[in-house]
């Protein structure tokens, strides 16, 4: 399975397919997810996807350093350079979402379009009491001896879950909101108290054109539900594809 250097690791990648690029970043802790297969399914030749497991996840390396959101954008776009892809339609889920949001605004020419999902500008948890108690569950899970290799093949190190859970606690992308030029969907979930409602709509409000669907369910559609999340991601990828191209964002 392919690896390439990037920065100062080793990243683990697939693809699947061909066409246009979709890069998928996944969430905290995660690696390349079961989505990945009904998402190659429901394009069907249409865009090749682009997976990878995030530093400190997965098969890529977990190096001993402070991690930020910031940092994992620059090794996605370390990743395109890698491979040859010079612009990818992005979607990014929880954690990835915000990944996915800072590599939009800083690198404003390699996005082509920005899916969001289960996903915030910054922590709620921070000043939302069932988001609060949401992040702490998680974190007493995954720092739990033995959980994560009982529920994940490849599973981070305790040490490397807790550099990317401070990564996401300590970002705040509100500042980077208004930058991104990309067409942008936001699909969230009404029944998520790690991501309250309020906060897609700051998205909404602050990201220029971004569109937001708000699906029943709870932070996890994307694993138990995930044809609900396919179907408006494959609409909106649809309707880029019959927009007048974008100048300003083809700009590298």
């Amino acid at each position: 399975m392919p690896k390439v250097h990037v920065n100062d690791i080793e990243m683990y990648y697939e693809t699947r397919g061909g066409g246009e690029p979709l890069i998928v970043i996944w969430g905290i802790g995660g690696e390349i997810p079961p989505l990945a297969d009904l998402l190659a399914e429901s394009v069907d030749g249409k865009y090749s996807l682009i997976l990878f497991d995030n530093r400190g996840s997965g098969r890529t390396d977990k190096p001993d350093m402070p991690y930020s959101i910031d940092l994992m954008a620059d090794d996605t776009a370390g990743l395109m350079d890698a491979i040859g892809i010079r612009q990818a339609h992005v979607m990014g889920i929880s954690t990835g979402a915000r990944i996915a949001l800072s590599l939009a605004a800083r690198f404003p020419g390699r996005v082509k379009s920005l899916i969001l999902h289960v996903a915030a500008a910054r922590s709620p948890d921070k000043e939302d009491k069932a988001a609060g108690t949401s992040f702490e569950r998680l974190r007493a899970a995954m720092t739990q001896p033995g959980f994560m290799e009982k529920v994940l093949p490849h599973p981070p190190t305790i040490a490397s879950f807790l550099r990317q859970f401070e990564a996401l606690r300590e970002f705040d992308g509100r500042p980077l909101l208004g930058k991104i030029r990309a067409p942008t969907m936001i699909v969230n979930c009404t029944g998520d108290p790690s991501t309250p409602v309020r906060y897609a709509e700051e998205l909404r409000d602050c990201i220029p054109g971004a569109r937001l669907v708000m699906l029943d369910g709870d932070h996890l559609v994307a694993r138990t539900s995930p044809d609900r999340l396919v179907q408006p991601l494959i609409a909106f990828l649809v309707e880029q594809g019959t927009r007048p191209a974008n100048r300003e964002s083809e700009e590298p």
